[in-house]
């Protein structure tokens, strides 16, 4: 019982001193410099910058590097590259992509839902092959393991009920499109060029 004690002492002690994370909702944790470590393994700095388990980093602007330090063709702008950023949803890369008027995709994805599993590849082929370069799309957790506080106040701002719903948001930032339907990659292409094609 003593030895346990001692123990239990110890890992607090730690804990208080910053040497172990703490736990955070929906099993993430927080680092000691305040870098979230999401359940499936993505870091998240406190600039925003994300890192995928892959070694993949998502800066908040969208600009992607690949594990092997080249940058990814995500359609960020840059000379030559085609496709529209499809990113995991923070709320600094979200509220830079809303400062820069873009277009915004918003796709509500929860990491049970076996609708989302399948729309989820349709989606990346499609907005790897869109050609708008004044757009971007989030994944936005929903009730899911991995859904934190932004991403519950975000499906609380858009009235968003259930998950696989997918959201356009035009340059002002209002909704030009809200659908729970399965789109293939010909309708979420089409869906998005009337609202960033226009």
């Amino acid at each position: 019982m003593f030895k346990m004690l001692m123990v239990f002492g110890l890992i607090s002690s730690l804990a208080l001193a910053g040497c172990v994370s703490t736990q955070t909702q929906a099993g993430d944790t927080v680092q000691p410099d305040g870098t979230i470590a999401k359940a499936d393994g993505t870091l998240v700095k406190p600039d925003g910058t994300m890192i995928k388990p892959d070694g993949t980093m998502v800066k908040p602007d969208g600009t992607m590097i690949g594990p092997d330090g080249k940058m990814v063709d995500t359609g960020s702008g840059i000379a030559g590259v085609q496709g529209v950023p499809y990113v995991p949803f923070t709320q600094a890369a979200y509220d830079q992509a809303k400062a820069q008027s873009k277009v915004i995709f918003l796709e509500f994805y929860a990491n049970w839902c076996p609708t989302c599993k399948v729309q989820e590849p349709i989606l990346e082929d499609a907005f790897a092959t869109a050609s708008f370069d004044n757009a971007t799309a989030f994944r936005v957790n929903y009730n899911d393991t991995e859904t934190d506080a932004d991403e519950q106040n975000l499906a609380k701002q858009f009235g968003v009920i259930y998950q696989h719903t997918h959201i356009i948001l035009d340059a002002q930032g209002s909704v030009a499109k809200k659908s729970q339907e399965m789109w293939d990659k010909q309708a979420v292409l089409a869906e998005l060029g009337t609202v960033a094609g226009a």
